[in-house]
């Protein structure tokens, strides 16, 4: 009978240690499965961080893109208001100039009396006769 409680305890330890080799068997491999785990989430967070990094590249280039364009159109726009300006002064000058021109003459015109409008016509029909008897003789 002592043999058998031998027996039972030895079988009983036995059952014993193979039950705490499995807990510590499934331990290590939960331990292993969470450390394996946490080392994909950390790779996991580093491609995320630079997926970020490059997103907000990307922004800060497609920004200072946009700020260029429009300062381009900006300028484009003083240089055409410039030219507008300049197309404007010559003009208001040329007008000014005929302005001028038509002045001169409406005042020459008062000036001329009836008498040297008398001598101009006088002077216009001698060149008609002039011209007319050139014509004929040809």
């Amino acid at each position: 009978m002592i043999l058998l409680q031998i027996a039972n305890s030895s079988a009983t330890l036995l059952h014993q240690y193979i039950i705490m080799g499995m807990i510590g068997l499934c331990l290590a491999f939960f331990v292993f499965i969470i450390f394996t785990t946490m080392k994909l989430m950390k790779k996991k967070n580093i491609e995320i961080k630079l997926m970020q990094q490059q997103h907000a590249a990307k922004i800060d280039m497609l920004r200072k893109e946009h700020s260029d364009t429009l300062e381009k159109i900006r300028l484009e726009m003083l240089k055409r208001e410039e030219e507008r300006t300049r197309q404007w002064m010559e003009s208001e000058k040329e007008t000014l100039h005929v302005l001028n021109g038509v002045s001169t003459l409406l005042d020459l015109s008062e000036k001329l009396g009836k008498s040297d409008s008398d001598k101009i016509l006088k002077k216009l029909e001698e060149i008609q006769v002039k011209v007319e008897k050139l014509t004929v003789t040809e």
